[in-house]
């Protein structure tokens, strides 16, 4: 990745979330080899980037109803079953985003009250919107596969798109992971390590950021 594709990332906020984010889990997934000193000043970091990223989520709410009326007009005539995904996941994240923003503000005391029930729904909205999403890919997948009598150039372009679709079930199943880690009542009985979550969010972080360079590259041409 050379300077001008840094700059082009960085130039945008989705860019600037991507590498936030991936700094975050990238100094948990280095806890391991640093000292007991290191470890909290590390852990301690990631904490503050993880809140800056939730900050500037506050502004995220008109873009994500603009997305989802992009999602639910231009999925005419889709698939049925990835129609109905599409929508489902676009709702599931427009709920996220006011019971994370509630969750918060209880937090500061801004709003007096517990912030745990806003909390656990917005982890429960985004665990649910990974499921779809999911869910989602892999229809894609099922469906780009039964494609027959196309084209070489048409048969790359399939197999780039099943490729960009595995993708994304592996980068969205390693956020579940971290989502049901962080339950009240998650599914198995200890939660996982510092490293262990830093190592999930490493790679999904890894797949979103690639897939952003691919956007931007592809937008220039």
């Amino acid at each position: 990745m050379g300077l001008q594709d840094v700059v082009s990332v960085l130039e945008t906020y989705r860019g600037r979330e991507k590498v936030m984010r991936t700094v975050q889990y990238g100094l948990l997934l280095t806890t391991p080899i640093a000292s007991h000193t290191s470890k909290a000043a590390l852990q301690t970091l990631s904490s503050q980037i993880g809140t800056a990223r939730l900050i500037l989520r506050l502004f995220d709410d008109l873009p994500m109803l603009h997305h989802a009326l992009q999602v639910y007009y231009n999925s005419k005539g889709k698939d049925q079953v990835v129609r109905c995904l599409d929508v489902m996941t676009t709702m599931a994240d427009q709920l996220f985003f006011p019971m994370e923003h509630m969750a918060w503000v209880r937090d500061i005391k801004v709003l007096k009250g517990n912030s745990s029930s806003f909390w656990h729904a917005s982890l429960l909205l985004w665990g649910f919107s990974l499921v779809l999403s999911i869910l989602r890919s892999l229809r894609v997948v099922f469906l780009l596969k039964k494609r027959k009598g196309i084209t070489s150039t048409e048969e790359e372009k399939k197999d780039e798109q099943i490729q960009s679709e595995l993708l994304t079930v592996i980068m969205q199943s390693a956020d579940l992971l971290n989502a049901l880690n962080w339950l009240p009542r998650r599914p198995w009985t200890k939660p996982f390590p510092v490293w262990q979550i830093g190592l999930l969010g490493m790679i999904s972080s890894s797949i979103g950021f690639s897939k952003l360079l691919v956007h931007l590259r592809s937008s220039k041409k």
